[in-house]
């Protein structure tokens, strides 16, 4: 009854092959998400790049006070404003600049529809054009947040990491693309 019994080296070194067959794997599979983040960059660049959308005269169809996000022992009001063609939020120091104007120009991102700029000619202090409050990544500090987001997603796509690295840019592309789309939506 001598039955072969592997030592302990030779254990850990099949465990260890085992792993990184695993991690391997789930690489593999899991650089889509890499992939996936360097296309949506692309498409906030695009966004980005293209000339915006004017639309003139547009009427104000809705005026509504909304609340934006502060601490409960500072709140703060937004005005959210509703055209044909967009919506966009006014931080109250910003509302004095289309007052009770009945229309405005608006200019918009083609792709994703986000409102840069507003003007009111009507109003004197919004004859400018000016930002609405918000704008998210386009407007902000926030931008970093798709450049870090390319640049980790571009490394784990065009270089040949091994699949430990591969796995970590994918996890950390999808964190990173997390706190993007949650900038893009709150902001």
């Amino acid at each position: 009854m001598n039955a072969y019994r592997p030592d302990a080296r030779t254990l850990a070194m099949q465990r260890r092959e085992a792993e990184y067959a695993r991690m391997a794997s789930m690489a593999h599979k899991a650089r889509w998400v890499n992939w996936a983040a360097v296309v949506f960059c692309v498409l906030l660049s695009l966004d980005w790049a293209l000339p915006l959308q004017q639309f003139t005269d547009e009427p104000v169809l809705e005026r509504r006070p909304v609340s934006i996000g502060a601490s409960l022992s500072n709140p703060q009001m937004a005005y959210r404003i509703l055209t044909p063609h967009a919506s966009f939020r006014l931080h109250t120091s910003q509302a004095y600049r289309i007052q009770d104007a009945t229309r405005v120009t608006v200019w918009r991102t083609p792709l994703l529809r986000i409102v840069r700029l507003v003007k009111a000619p009507t109003v004197p202090a919004g004859r400018e054009p000016f930002a609405p409050y918000g704008g998210g990544i386009y407007n902000s500090a926030m931008a970093a947040f798709p450049i870090l987001l390319l640049l980790v997603a571009g490394l784990g796509v065009l270089l040949p990491f091994p699949p430990e690295t591969r796995l970590n840019t994918s996890v950390v592309s999808g964190l990173l693309w997390l706190v993007t789309l949650a900038v893009m939506v709150l902001f």
